[in-house]
């Protein structure tokens, strides 16, 4: 898996490859994941949502987020 960088929604998204093997980082912040057996990969803070995209799972964290906090400040203003 080589380094990737992707813009979406205003958060920067990046694949690093080190010696020590992929990090994936959102906005600089290394974000924890982990692989199934099977090859998927899944977000320790998001692991009902599994994929063989690291890129796209972060893109669905970002967008699980966002609506989680639209619903915490009680309104309906996620798109």
């Amino acid at each position: 898996m080589g380094s990737e960088r992707r813009d979406y929604k205003g958060y920067r998204v990046e694949l690093v490859s080190r010696e020590s093997g992929t990090e994936l980082l959102v906005e600089g912040e290394k974000v924890p994941f982990g692989q199934l057996p099977e090859g998927a990969f899944f977000l320790h803070d998001y692991a009902f949502d599994w994929t063989d995209d690291l890129m796209v799972l972060a893109q669905r964290w970002i967008d699980y987020r966002a609506k989680a906090d639209s619903v915490r400040r009680g309104g309906a203003d996620y798109q």
